[in-house]
């Protein structure tokens, strides 16, 4: 620039000019605009669905009575701390089904003291698996046999309400007639520890991608630990028949099989979120991310496609930025489109962080965000391709 203010004017007008010039011949600087125009669609036509939506007002309605369902093999220690939170809701009709599924850990018995001082608890006893590699969907299926009431609510055994409000807010999403299937909101225990950061950050993204494609008329999952769907669906449908050869899916191949433009309803009210225990360490957590990324080849094909296209362009644009830094000059021009991506992408977020109460985390989102893209994925996908089919449970 000293340089620059020591030349006459119409050199350095000549200068800026060519510069201007070299510019706009530079193919990888229009790889970068292209990137950050394609960022910005994504992020305000789609994320922002999540970010500013807000959950409806619910006026007092009849009461649906709810069965909630929870497929359990050898959880004792997680039943007896976390079942007395759903079986002591504020809530006027419901029952609790649990299904013990050949638990050898003294479950049976556990459910047998409950039963003891819970009317509303149900025990079905699963002692022989016809089919190990289908993993909860026996033990759904005879729960969902065994329930009264149409409407489902399922969650999982080592997970726990927030509220005692979880069932009267998951029901309040069956106030349209058309609805279905309610999708809740299940986030990780914080922990502090590394992992335990990167697991909020993919729980919060998947949320985002889920959440968000379904605002926008295109649901596609949901999660086991917070789901409901009416019990007449659940039959309508043939169950868990589509898929039953897939070890894991009892939750999100539902959905993506039944989900449909007008019959699911979203629940975003904290006092319907389930907290779910996170696992302790990468190779736990890696080896169940693996069996839910396999999940997602049985998904419809437009799904596969719609999230398919948001990674590559999630990685075409990191790409973009990286080869405008070396090839694009001035390189900081390159630096300043990624740090305009960054402040749009960092506020939606931040924003969506809010609804799903996980606002903590957001000022670690771009960097999380990068290694997701560039570094999770690709090797998750890998590792995916070479894993062989295990048992669920």
């Amino acid at each position: 620039m000293t340089a620059l203010r020591s030349l006459p004017l119409h050199l350095i007008n000549a200068t800026n000019g060519s510069l201007m010039f070299d510019l706009y011949l530079n193919p990888y600087f229009w790889a970068l605009c292209l990137g950050f125009i394609v960022q910005l669609l994504v992020y305000l036509l789609l994320f922002t669905r999540l970010a500013a939506y807000r959950q409806p007002e619910t006026d007092s309605i009849a009461w649906r009575p709810v069965s909630v369902i929870i497929a359990a093999r050898d959880e004792a220690r997680n039943l007896k701390k976390f079942l007395p939170s759903i079986l002591e809701q504020d809530y006027p009709e419901f029952e609790v089904i649990v299904i013990d599924d050949q638990s050898e850990d003294g479950t049976g018995e556990l459910l047998e003291e409950f039963q003891a001082r819970y009317p509303r608890l149900k025990v079905v006893t699963i002692t022989e698996h016809v089919n190990e590699f289908a993993g909860k969907k026996l033990a759904l299926t005879l729960g969902i046999k065994a329930a009264q009431n149409e409407i489902l609510l399922l969650t999982d055994a080592d997970s726990v309400p927030v509220s005692n409000q979880w069932i009267r807010r998951m029901a309040e999403g069956y106030k349209d007639a058309n609805t279905e299937i309610v999708l809740g909101f299940s986030p990780y225990k914080v922990k502090p520890s590394l992992i335990n950061l990167f697991i909020q950050f993919d729980t919060f993204y998947t949320a985002l991608q889920y959440f968000s494609f379904t605002l926008a008329g295109m649901p596609y999952m949901g999660v086991g630990r917070n789901l409901s769907y009416k019990r007449t669906l659940f039959f309508k449908s043939k169950g868990f028949a589509p898929f039953l050869k897939v070890s894991s899916g009892d939750d999100d191949l539902f959905v993506n099989h039944n989900a449909t433009l007008n019959n699911v309803a979203i629940q975003l009210h904290e006092e319907s979120f389930v907290l779910s225990k996170p696992k302790k360490s990468w190779i736990d957590w890696i080896g169940q991310k693996k069996r839910h990324l396999r999940t997602g080849k049985y998904y419809k094909g437009q799904h596969k496609s719609w999230l398919g296209m948001i990674w590559i362009l999630n990685v075409g644009f990191y790409a973009a930025v990286i080869l405008g830094i070396i090839f694009i000059n001035p390189f900081w021009i390159a630096l300043a489109v990624y740090g305009l991506r960054v402040i749009i992408q960092t506020l939606i977020m931040y924003l969506a962080l809010k609804k799903l109460k996980m606002a903590r985390i957001w000022l670690a989102t771009p960097l999380l965000d990068l290694i997701y893209q560039l570094i999770y994925m690709p090797v998750m996908g890998f590792l995916g391709m070479f894993t062989k089919k295990r048992k669920s449970w």
